[in-house]
């Protein structure tokens, strides 16, 4: 292949570049856009009701509502600041601010965790071992993904932090993962009986754990190390 014939594909090739990458922010925007939407639907039916702090509301949870009450507003205030820290033009033109998100992130979770390693050894929501497990190492993790995010970034080491961020937002959403597979209409998941709520507490946290984490790396590879 002659000079001539290179200078005359690479245009091709940038514009075939540039419209891939057009199509992946198009498809992570809808499916941003899809999971706020979830998010927002399940928030509404799974968690605010609980804000109407009644013994008819709560239910078997009465007699454990400081804990309850901590974990619903704890894991609310994670679910609706984690995305403005992940928000690029906040972070530039506010600093302050994204810090102020951060620290009402990381107490929301801080809140959310400390209740949910609560509930794994009180609440008869944890009828079964497995399930009760399954929620004490969400609620390490949850604890342990967000103080390593912020010791990142005391160290200044962004791209560590963006990482650990990412993968502690993924556990912030196992609520509405979980009650999206409770709900979804898979015959597997419907006709597990009783192991559905043991396999989904475990599912609805390991795996958008784990596919975030993927994702960071194969991103942080492709970019020489920058995430």
């Amino acid at each position: 292949m002659n000079l001539e014939s290179e200078i005359m594909i690479a245009p091709g090739s940038r514009r075939l570049a540039a419209a891939a990458r057009v199509l992946a922010l198009a498809a992570a925007t809808f499916g941003v856009c899809a999971l706020a939407v979830v998010a927002v639907f399940i928030f509404r039916r799974d968690a605010l009701p609980f804000y109407v702090l009644s013994e008819q509301t709560y239910g078997r949870f009465w007699p454990h509502l400081p804990a309850m009450a901590a974990h619903i507003l704890g894991a609310s205030a994670a679910l609706f600041l984690g995305p403005l820290q992940f928000w690029e033009g906040l972070r530039r033109a506010r600093p302050a601010l994204h810090r102020a998100v951060g620290y009402g992130y990381l107490t929301g979770v801080a809140l959310g965790a400390a209740s949910a390693f609560y509930m794994s050894f009180h609440l008869d929501l944890t009828r079964t071992v497995g399930f009760a497990v399954g929620l004490f190492c969400l609620a390490v993790c949850w604890t342990g993904t967000a103080g390593l995010s912020w010791w990142a970034i005391r160290g200044r080491n962004v791209a560590l932090h963006r990482q650990l961020m990412a993968q502690n937002y993924a556990l912030t959403l196992s609520f509405v993962v979980t009650r999206w597979l409770f709900d979804a209409p898979i015959a597997f998941i419907q006709d597990m009986g009783p192991m559905r709520y043991i396999t989904m507490g475990w599912v609805g946290w390991v795996m958008p754990f784990a596919l975030t984490g993927f994702y960071m790396q194969l991103r942080s590879s492709r970019r020489g190390g920058r995430v």
